[in-house]
């Protein structure tokens, strides 16, 4: 008996649901008390509370692989004015943010030691043990442009600091140290009642990927570039069609179609090129891994159980008790790219 496409993926989500995750509660507090602490020691200096940021933020995670992240934005002090707060040079930012978690605050936080802070691209990276269980949070800082106290409700544009030892090829050739960003557009690419679709689809994805690399290791799409082509397959046709496995066809027969030939455009940021961050060799293996996906799912439809597999961490189909979140959760934090 053939499977149908559309009630498995039904399936998928529910198994791969973030909110299944039994110590959510525990990494969410842990994610609240390091924001509370960046906001206290950078009470001067900061533009605003920190924020949420990341795919848990953009309601996309899934529970196999997701962020609980944070980005705290910065005054920009003008260069000889002593009465401003904030900070001149965006790498002088980042490196007190990198200095107050590895010095200071590990000291306050048993779960987490001075070796598990590190410098990352763009954030800093924090691993926590709590109770066992593996969390991983990045502490993203970001300076307010263009000019000193224009961090606003309207205004929220924010420049980070790229870190040279993980800058990419292209970037290291070009002296580019910093990117504008802004988090809250990030945020709301995917928000509201009628993305839901678009959310749905960008988390099976998310699973594709993750059994992907699984199965075959390499580097494929990252997760920001799927939710970009998401919003372009959706908002460039003329007719949504029916069903979960036809919308994700629809959006990788765009990725399929795009990846190798288009320049995929941060929509916070029209000098960013965001397709650039990937290699040609991974887009090749994207493009491919892809068009294999819909060719095997469309000759045989039980083909979709080995690129899209439920979570059997909270498969509760033959459990009376049928309570997912009573289950200890096999969880890893670790980031798309």
């Amino acid at each position: 008996m053939s499977t149908n496409k559309n009630e498995y993926l039904k399936k998928v989500l529910d198994t791969h649901d973030i909110n299944k995750v039994e110590d959510l509660s525990k990494f969410i507090e842990k994610k609240n008390k390091v924001k509370d602490a960046l906001n206290k020691k950078f009470s001067d200096q900061k533009a605003s509370n920190s924020i949420d940021s990341g795919s848990y933020a953009k309601n996309t995670a899934i529970n196999t692989k997701f962020d609980i992240d944070c980005c705290i934005p910065f005054k920009k002090k003008t260069p000889g004015n002593n009465d401003e707060k904030g900070f001149e040079s965006l790498s002088e930012m980042f490196d007190e943010v990198y200095k107050y978690l590895k010095n200071e605050y590990t000291k306050e936080d048993g779960d987490i030691s001075k070796d598990n802070v590190r410098k990352q691209k763009v954030s800093i990276g924090l691993k926590f043990d709590i109770d066992g269980e593996e969390f991983d949070m990045d502490v993203v800082p970001g300076r307010e442009r263009p000019n000193n106290n224009d961090y606003n409700d309207s205004n929220t544009d924010l420049s980070l600091y790229i870190n040279p030892s993980n800058r990419s090829k292209k970037e290291e050739d070009e002296g580019k140290t910093r990117i504008k960003t802004n988090i809250k557009t990030h945020i709301g690419l995917l928000n509201g009642a009628d993305r839901t679709h678009e959310r749905k689809v960008t988390k099976l994805l998310k699973v594709w990927k993750t059994e992907r690399k699984k199965k075959n290791g390499g580097k494929l799409i990252k997760s920001f570039m799927m939710e970009l082509y998401t919003k372009e397959a959706f908002d460039n046709t003329d007719e949504i069609p029916n069903g979960l496995w036809e919308k994700t066809r629809l959006v990788m027969i765009h990725i399929i179609d795009n990846i190798e030939t288009s320049n995929l455009v941060d929509p916070a940021n029209s000098s960013n090129i965001v397709s650039d961050s990937m290699s040609e060799t991974a887009k090749t293996q994207t493009k491919r891994d892809m068009k294999n996906t819909i060719k095997d799912v469309e000759d045989d439809s039980d083909k979709i159980k080995e690129y899209f597999p439920i979570n059997e961490e909270f498969d509760n189909e033959d459990d009376s008790n049928s309570n997912s979140s009573s289950k200890a959760s096999v969880l890893s934090t670790s980031k798309f790219g």
